[in-house]
């Protein structure tokens, strides 16, 4: 779905003679009007949003005198955001999908990459939170393309601090963005997003939220999905991007409906996070054969131990005597990492928060788009272990884990979630345009595909 033809949207602009409650009111109807027209099914609840609605906008305007009309930060010179990112740029109001409440971002910091782009560039898109840039930065130093990566920084209802910290977030940031700049390391793309969330509520990330803001500002025909916790094989991005294989990998990702599956892989846990992180950047610089030696020596294993339907179906034996791609066969659960044309990726589903179905549905959507799944033959990526995030010891820690073992209601909830998922688009109710808030944002569909020339791998 194009641009074209949208209502016009109202600009939040809080002021002090209490227009902000009636803005996020006329906002809120004006978004349920749109999506009504798009197929959503916006029940009673949604219109009940307005409310949470006016205090957002009462912490953005009153808690703190900056919040009334923060400036966006942006380096936008050399290369200008193209339709599909200013549409993502928009402010979005809450709102419900069903009973659901949606992930509300708000755009705080634009900061690209000053550095050449070409139409053979393959882009990573990736999210992580500000105290994870450590990570982002490992992997940037292992990949030469474009990176679009959504960073996220929650504001907590009612806190005076929001505008220090978040000042001091975007500074850390702009820093660590000018720093990969100077060291010519990948080429980045980063947006900061805020969201104003109960304090209580920091384990609840909004990791498909993130990521389809990351998807809307890649900044090329093909786009590898991958955790920004993850090393890259060097070399990848210039086999990839050379023009006559470019060419052969857009054309079996379009033409052929085909996403490229990369193995994953992860060091033993008993190796502990700093032995670990040494041992996967051992794998990640090595050859194939050297990360086989390794794999039998159980130095490095299949991601995830802990959940091995999630890159199963990828059979690793076969990898490692593979020299051509090789099909597999999707089954529910596989979440494999992906090179994926931008066009045909479908947006992420927004309801899925914190830990659990998040990656696991957008496949399990891919394969009922019809795509077929092929494994690169050469290259791979792996985890780079780390301390485990909020989301994660919200569902897996506790009482109801370790004692029972048992998550959370949290991935229960997340599985219900799933389930209608995979109901509605068994049965074509899914709707076209998604379950995001840039559900009336879509990239152009003419395709750019060329010939074959030659083998992409």
């Amino acid at each position: 779905m194009g641009l074209e033809g949208l209502p016009p949207r109202a600009e939040a602009r809080p002021s002090s003679d209490g227009n902000a409650s009636r803005l996020a009111s006329g906002l809120v109807r004006q978004r349920a009007a749109c999506c009504k027209t798009r197929g959503w099914n916006l029940s009673a609840t949604g219109f009940r949003i307005a409310l949470l609605a006016v205090l957002v906008l009462q912490v953005r305007s009153h808690a703190s005198p900056s919040f009334a009309r923060r400036p966006l930060h942006s380096n936008v010179t050399a290369h200008p955001l193209d339709p599909l990112e200013q549409c993502a740029n928009e402010p979005q109001p809450p709102f419900t999908y069903g009973k659901i409440r949606m992930p509300s971002l708000h755009v705080e910091a634009i900061l690209k990459s000053a550095r050449p782009r070409h139409t053979s560039d393959v882009t990573i898109i990736t999210q992580c939170s500000v105290d994870r840039l450590y990570m982002l930065e490992a992997q940037c130093r292992s990949w030469s393309g474009l990176t679009s990566v959504a960073i996220y920084w929650p504001l907590f209802f009612f806190d005076p601090t929001n505008t220090e910290k978040l000042t001091t977030a975007i500074a850390e940031t702009r820093a660590f963005h000018k720093r990969m700049e100077a060291e010519g390391a990948c080429r980045l793309d980063m947006v900061v997003l805020s969201e104003v969330i109960k304090s209580s509520d920091t384990w609840s990330y909004p990791y498909n939220a993130l990521r389809n803001q990351a998807l809307a500002r890649a900044g090329s025909d093909v786009i590898l999905a991958v955790d920004a916790d993850f090393l890259v094989v060097p070399g990848l991005h210039e086999k990839l991007s050379g023009s006559d294989a470019a060419k052969a990998l857009l054309e079996d990702l379009t033409m052929r409906r085909q996403v490229v599956v990369l193995p994953a892989f992860e060091t033993d846990a008993a190796l502990g996070i700093d032995a670990g992180a040494q041992i996967a950047v051992k794998a990640q610089t090595g050859t194939k054969q050297q990360l086989q030696q390794m794999y039998e020596a159980r130095q490095v294993i299949q991601f995830a131990e802990f959940y091995p339907v999630g890159h199963r179906s990828t059979n690793y034996p076969k990898f490692f005597n593979s020299s051509t791609p090789y099909a597999v066969k999707f089954k529910t659960g596989y979440e494999p990492y992906i090179l994926v044309s931008r066009r045909a990726m479908p947006w992420y589903d927004e309801r899925f928060r914190g830990y659990g179905w998040d990656k696991v549905m957008q496949l399990y959507q891919l394969d009922s788009m019809n795509f077929q799944f092929v494994v690169h033959p050469t290259a791979f990526v792996i985890h780079r272990p780390h301390i485990p995030s909020s989301g994660y010891n919200h569902t897996f820690t506790g009482e109801a884990y370790t004692k029972k073992h048992k998550p959370t209601d949290h991935l229960w909830k997340m599985e219900r979630i799933a389930k209608d998922m995979m109901a509605e688009l068994k049965s074509g109710t899914y709707p076209d345009i998604g379950v995001t808030t840039l559900s009336h944002c879509s990239a152009s569909q003419t395709s750019s595909a060329a010939a074959r020339a030659v083998n992409w791998w």
